[in-house]
């Protein structure tokens, strides 16, 4: 279900409200940097795309009056980030590395493309 046209057409939402805390943040910090040590560092090219589906995930969108209406759903499945990363990991050797200065952006427009905004009513 997707939010409401009306909702969209007459500019009754507001803004974006993420509610990402510093615990789970750290938490999920220390859960990926053990995985990339037990990895050799391949674990870290999961991390990315972990770290922004969460805080997507847990993003609203809140009309004027402060209530939710709708909220932020990234459906990235493993399939396609193994796609994108073998890739990526490619490109990194390839480059000797400057590859993965546009990696954080190209991750973030795959899982942003991969977002859509659902109706809490």
């Amino acid at each position: 279900m997707e939010l409401a046209q009306n909702d969209i057409r007459q500019g009754s939402f507001q803004k974006l409200q993420c509610e990402y805390s510093i615990p789970e943040a750290l938490g999920f910090a220390i859960l990926w940097l053990i995985l990339s040590v037990i990895t050799l560092g391949i674990g870290s090219f999961f991390a990315i795309y972990y770290f922004y589906k969460t805080i997507l995930n847990k993003t609203y969108v809140v009309d004027v009056d402060g209530h939710r209406i709708g909220k932020l759903t990234c459906d990235l499945n493993l399939a396609e980030v193994i796609g994108h990363i073998l890739i990526w990991i490619l490109l990194t050797i390839i480059t000797l590395g400057i590859g993965l200065i546009f990696y954080a952006f190209r991750t973030f427009r795959m899982v942003i493309n991969r977002t859509e905004i659902t109706s809490l009513r």
